[in-house]
């Protein structure tokens, strides 16, 4: 697959963490399918793979401390999975996740990328993991919660998105 850089390059402005999201918002079938091929098709590296689950997400995020920061109502989610023998499989799978987050963002989706504050365990109880492979990461993919709760608005004050500087 090439990379759609046109499709891809406006959506780095667009894109945005979120952790509540909309229970009565499901994700479009074809929004989903063609996620599900960039997940499938996006494979720059042999050792680093994107998997779209569409079963709700439940008992899989867990919050810093308690339920704070913890995603809420996601009807999908995206497992960035890795081989663990590659001595670059961070890099690898990091590459191939923002991709799908890219074309996640570019269909209008919200997404979150989570690194340490999930179940792996559950995760990979929803895929096929091969022996040498380690779920890194995941994100949440559904439609955010458009009034955002106090919580939502404090976790995103960490990354102040808003002070980015602009490419130029």
């Amino acid at each position: 697959m090439e990379i759609p850089f046109s499709k891809w390059y406006p959506a780095i402005e667009n894109r945005r963490s979120y952790r509540q999201y909309d229970k009565n918002h499901p994700i479009e079938p074809d929004k989903l399918a063609e996620l599900e091929t960039v997940c499938k098709q996006f494979t720059p590296f042999t050792g680093a793979r994107a998997c779209l689950v569409t079963k709700p997400v439940k008992d899989i995020f867990r919050g810093i401390v308690g339920s704070y920061g913890k995603v809420k109502n996601a009807p999908s989610f995206i497992a960035f999975v890795g081989n663990s023998d590659s001595p670059t499989v961070q890099e690898e799978v990091g590459y191939t996740g923002e991709g799908v987050i890219l074309e996640a963002t570019a269909l209008g989706l919200d997404t979150c990328w989570v690194g340490g504050f999930f179940s792996r365990k559950s995760v990979a109880s929803s895929l096929e993991i091969k022996a040498n492979e380690r779920v890194f990461a995941v994100t949440p993919v559904g439609y955010r919660l458009k009034n955002q709760l106090l919580e939502e608005k404090a976790m995103a004050g960490f990354g102040r998105h808003q002070n980015r500087l602009s490419v130029s």
